[in-house]
């Protein structure tokens, strides 16, 4: 079976990774679909004092992070600020990457592998109970649905991401979901159905 599991992953992992070119990337362009750039008369209004501030890499919030909750004028300021707006959430990179960085894809690659194997994992937990294909399907779209449910309407909720990108989000992960249960399904087998 461990050998199952790590084909599956494998398989799905690779799947998953097409499907994430074709979504984002130059077929589907999804990225320009559901992101905004900034707006080219103000990008740099924006970008110049990052640069010119020298503002390390990080997840930066705004209204930022309430350090001390029993600072009540801290929090009175903090409340204010949230009100008025705008509120962000930036993921910053100082320097510049390759939008065709290797070592960027092989992460991307092994998170899928690890993603799949964690659910080739929880499919083999319970896999005499599903005796058809589509069961096991079944199972692993429900897996997908719940982690797409949480992260992405989660985000939209705490995080303010549009429901837009947050549904878009969504359509990616049920792909990749689909095409991790679609292949993990056929290799993980109730034990008289893998002979």
């Amino acid at each position: 079976m461990a050998l199952r599991l790590l084909l599956a992953a494998v398989v799905s992992a690779v799947l998953m990774f097409l499907w994430g070119f074709v979504y984002w990337g130059p077929v589907l362009n999804m990225t320009a679909r559901l992101m905004e750039p900034l707006p080219a008369d103000r990008e740099m209004d924006i970008l110049a004092p990052m640069r010119a501030g020298e503002m390390p890499t990080g997840m930066y919030v705004y209204p930022g992070p309430l350090v001390d909750p029993r600072d009540e004028a801290a929090a009175a300021e903090w409340e204010r600020k949230v009100e008025e707006g705008p509120i962000f959430h930036l993921a910053y990179r100082r320097s510049g990457a390759s939008p065709m960085d290797p070592v960027m894809f092989a992460t991307g690659l092994l998170h899928n592998f690890v993603v799949a194997l964690l659910a080739a994992g929880l499919l083999a937990m319970v896999v005499h109970t599903l005796p058809s294909y589509a069961s096991r399907v079944g199972l692993l779209m429900l897996a997908s649905l719940i982690a797409a449910v949480w992260t992405s309407v989660g985000a939209a909720i705490w995080w303010a991401h549009t429901a837009r990108y947050a549904a878009g989000q969504m359509a990616y992960e049920l792909g990749a979901g689909l095409a991790m249960a679609l292949a993990t399904a056929a290799i993980v087998k109730p034990p008289a159905a893998a002979r």
